[in-house]
């Protein structure tokens, strides 16, 4: 794997988390949807270079 990928999956779980704790009130929720969206944004980096 990539270094942006492993970099934004971490960061978007780690938001995720801290989101999903403000909104839906789980963590696990936040940390699913923090981790999709951080894997699609890494590979999107990933892919330009």
């Amino acid at each position: 794997m990539n270094k942006p990928l492993w970099i934004c999956c971490l960061l978007g779980a780690a938001a995720g988390i801290t989101l999903g704790l403000a909104v839906f009130d789980s963590p696990f929720i936040g940390f699913a949807v923090g981790l999709g969206i951080g894997a699609i944004v890494g590979a999107g980096i990933g892919t330009r270079r």
